[in-house]
């Protein structure tokens, strides 16, 4: 008989091993999918982001053009003050009322974001005309406006609503043409990449709730307090800077007249 020292290993002992073998690299697999799943979700912000931030640097240089905007209809506007808005400005109109909550002011008041509490919410087409052009007529609280918003905040209803108006092939930044052109192109710019960003941030809130992401490296990443774009206009320094009390036409409002 062979020496008891030389038998085999007990079967059981092996396929413990295995066992504990596999479930390592499970654990590993598991592992490396979330840190893919998250560094994903963080690449895909940074196009969108800068979007906002290129069309937002743009648009500080337009305030006169932006407070026209809103004015079209108003006194001896286009056609006494009937103006009629192609398809894609409505579509960037209804975007921006939603995504900001601008209402119908019927107290005499700009429909910034700070006065939501007055006027209706718009239901009609037109509706979204007349709350987005008062927002314009104050073209610094605007801007405002657009560099503090955190799309990580933007809830998960309305960031459903707003994706297949920002997604509409008619809202793409060439469609424009006329005197508004340049501004209309960067409103929509910022206003899809901001819709953009709000999806990323809730498919990140979803994977953290399921367990594909880590909840705290998430937490990281919806909790930030500055909105993304400012931070990353604050990073770039005097080549980047935004100054709210730089206006256009040489620091003068354009006449009322």
């Amino acid at each position: 008989c062979p020496s008891p020292s030389l038998h085999p290993a007990p079967p059981h002992r092996s396929t413990m091993g295995n066992t504990l073998l596999a479930t390592q690299k499970i654990a590993c697999g598991h592992t490396d999918s979330r840190v893919m799943r998250q560094s994903l979700l963080c690449d895909r912000l940074s196009n969108p982001t800068a979007e906002m931030v290129e069309s937002l640097l743009a648009l500080q240089g337009q305030t006169v053009q932006i407070q026209r905007l809103g004015e079209r209809r108003l006194g001896g506007g286009e056609a006494n003050g009937r103006v009629s808005n192609s398809r894609a400005e409505l579509l960037v109109a209804m975007c921006y009322s939603i995504l900001f909550g601008y209402r119908c002011q019927t107290d005499g008041r700009e429909a910034v974001s700070g006065t939501v509490e007055r006027g209706t919410e718009p239901i009609q087409p037109n509706d979204f005309v007349i709350a987005f052009e008062g927002a314009l007529r104050q073209p610094q609280h605007f801007l405002q406006d657009l560099l503090a918003l955190r799309a990580q905040i933007v809830p998960k209803e309305k960031v459903m609503r707003l994706l297949p108006i920002a997604q509409d092939t008619e809202m793409d930044p060439s469609c424009f043409i006329g005197p508004f052109r340049d501004v209309l192109e960067n409103l929509a710019i910022f206003a899809r990449a901001a819709v953009e960003c709000a999806q990323i941030y809730s498919e990140i809130r979803d994977c953290a709730e399921s367990g594909q992401m880590d909840r705290q490296q998430a937490v990281r990443l919806l909790d930030g307090i500055e909105s993304d774009q400012k931070r990353m206009i604050n990073a770039m320094g005097d080549g980047g800077r935004y100054d709210d009390n730089v206006v256009e036409n040489g620091g003068r409002w354009p006449s009322a007249t």
